[in-house]
């Protein structure tokens, strides 16, 4: 199952991926929406038993190569008790592969760019 939202205002377009991770209806909404800014929930999120249910390093390496988006940014991490993705284990896994997104603090506000 996949949530999310596409809020557009003139040229800027924002996608709010809800709890999902990396597949082809994501896939589709960033093809047919081209968002100029991204907002991922990340984390990768589980139950005891299953896979992620919110998007972990790959995921949001997927979506970085696969949108063309100006902002990427990576939020709901750190503070959930079954997210096992934190924002230091983020930040290191995308920078060993060459890709930056914004991941901000708590409470953090953040200016599209």
């Amino acid at each position: 199952m996949v949530s999310g939202c596409v809020l557009s205002r003139g040229e800027v377009r924002i996608y709010i991926a809800g709890d999902t991770i990396w597949c082809d209806p994501v896939a589709l909404a960033l093809s047919a929406h081209r968002p100029t800014h991204i907002v991922l929930n990340t984390g990768g999120a589980r139950f005891l038993v299953g896979d992620p249910i919110t998007m972990t390093a790959s995921d949001v390496e997927h979506v970085v190569r696969g949108s063309g988006a100006s902002q990427v940014i990576a939020v709901h991490m750190d503070t959930i008790n079954h997210c096992f993705v934190t924002r230091r284990l983020l930040q290191e896994q995308l920078q060993e592969k060459g890709i930056s997104v914004t991941i901000p603090s708590d409470g953090e506000k953040m200016p599209l760019k």
